[in-house]
């Protein structure tokens, strides 16, 4: 028996096919759709068919053709670059593929120095939405998760508590900068609870960004404390305590072996 993975995506709504997005990403290695599909082994028309469909289906122009080539837009080189990287990810083979943020980074290298002496695992550090995405199309054994909302909301998921942590309030007024990482919606229910109002104005991936920005923000105490911050939070930070979850697509060895060694650590 052969079992391969197979790798579609979902764009605007519209599933495409594995066949369509190679087309894609030929045309992007190779710079012409001549050149793209002499790299596949089928006829340019044909080539251009799939990249029609393809467009069709997204509702999105995706290529550009000059006298000098066909280039892909914006739109069609995130499309390929979400394409490779899933395939990258359906391809890991035998290794246990684990996913964690910027918050439990620290957590997991440590705990992964120890215990992947022979390399089964695979860590990919992103965030909880990204992680979420990939663990629902079955492309992640593990996902470490920062929000407990996020597991309470997800459907049928085998979970265990591997951490703890806390969240830093800084108050500067009613406009907010939302970090990208950690359990930011505890935070903000904390403030609706409390009736206090309070704005969004952006949100930001980097913590010295975060602390420049002038406005108020959360940030998770574990995070302070390793880089060896002096933040007074404004909320006694015990009242924005949280669990962290590591979120399992089975009971298999591998997995267990690493939440075992998760819960035994501190974050």
């Amino acid at each position: 028996m052969q079992i391969e993975p197979s790798v579609s995506l979902r764009i605007n709504g519209s599933t495409v096919t594995s066949r369509q997005l190679e087309a894609l990403v030929a045309v992007h290695e190779k710079g012409s759709q001549s050149g793209g599909a002499k790299r596949l082994g089928i006829s340019t028309p044909v080539l251009h068919r799939y990249i029609s469909q393809l467009e069709a289906r997204t509702g999105s122009k995706l290529v550009s053709t000059s006298r000098t080539g066909t280039r892909l837009t914006g739109e069609g080189r995130a499309v390929v670059r979400e394409y490779i990287a899933l395939k990258e990810r359906a391809y890991s083979g035998e290794s246990t593929v684990v996913g964690c943020s910027i918050v439990t980074e620290d957590l997991l290298l440590s705990v992964l120095s120890r215990i992947d002496t022979s390399g089964p695992y695979d860590l990919i550090i992103s965030d909880d939405e990204r992680n979420l995405k990939d663990f629902r199309a079955g492309l992640m054994d593990i996902a470490v998760i920062d929000d407990p909302l996020n597991v309470y909301e997800f459907d049928d998921a085998r979970w265990e508590e591997v951490a703890e942590d806390q969240l830093i309030h800084v108050n500067k007024g009613s406009k907010y900068m939302r970090y990208r990482y950690g359990a930011q919606r505890i935070g903000f229910r904390h403030l609706e609870s409390e009736g206090m109002e309070y704005n969004i104005i952006g949100t930001v991936r980097s913590l010295p960004m975060l602390m420049r920005s002038n406005l108020s923000y959360f940030v998770n105490q574990s995070l302070v404390e390793k880089r060896r911050l002096r933040l007074e939070s404004s909320t006694p930070p015990q009242l924005l305590s949280h669990k962290i979850f590591a979120m399992m697509s089975d009971e298999g060895m591998e997995v267990q072996r690493l939440v075992r060694a998760l819960k035994r650590r501190k974050l």
